[in-house]
């Protein structure tokens, strides 16, 4: 059984198309009594586990036959915009997809393949830190190359939030140090 996504990374915009490419192998036709594929969320940790659908496709014997298994198949559906993925202390909300192969016997096959649904705004924020990133691996280069050299590096403001922390930290250090003498 082999599934692929369209995107490589497994992240989705809410509100995106999702395309789904599945094939079986190693697993004879006539053995074969359904497939499924879904594409759901569910939820994980303290409290009620929480389980949704929310696109699903079956094929039967005869369908499987008529599409042949071995050949690359696909699905596509629109993602909705909520619930986002989400991966916190107590609870998670985790979105996949699942292939649910029938077999003769009762016996059945399921594999499970992740996704992350996110927010436009969470995938600005990640190219955003991306582009930090780089520019934060400029200025180290930059600042390990004029340290080499002898010369006195330029002080450089990589990101307003990174100062804004710095500034916070300083501020409450010197609220600390003014409401108790004794320390300093």
């Amino acid at each position: 059984m082999s599934v692929s996504l369209c995107r490589v990374d497994g992240v989705y915009q809410a509100g995106e198309s999702l395309t789904v490419h599945w094939r079986i192998s190693r697993v004879p036709i006539d053995q074969l009594q359904g497939l499924e594929l879904s594409v759901l969320w569910h939820t994980e940790g303290k409290g009620d586990e929480d389980l949704h659908v929310h696109h699903f496709h079956r094929l039967d014997e005869d369908q499987l036959r008529q599409t042949g298994i071995a050949d690359s198949q696909s699905i596509s559906c629109k993602l909705p915009c909520t619930p986002l993925s989400y991966h916190g202390h107590l609870v998670r909300i985790c979105w996949c997809i699942r292939l649910r192969l029938f077999l003769e016997g009762g016996r059945e096959i399921v594999s499970e393949h992740p996704l992350h649904l996110v927010s436009s705004r969470q995938v600005a924020q990640m190219q955003s830190d991306d582009i930090d990133n780089a520019k934060l691996a400029s200025v180290t280069s930059e600042y390990n190359k004029s340290k080499s050299l002898g010369m006195k590096p330029r002080r450089l403001a990589v990101r307003a939030g990174l100062a804004h922390r710095t500034r916070m930290i300083r501020r409450a250090s010197f609220k600390n140090s003014k409401s108790n003498p004794s320390s300093g």
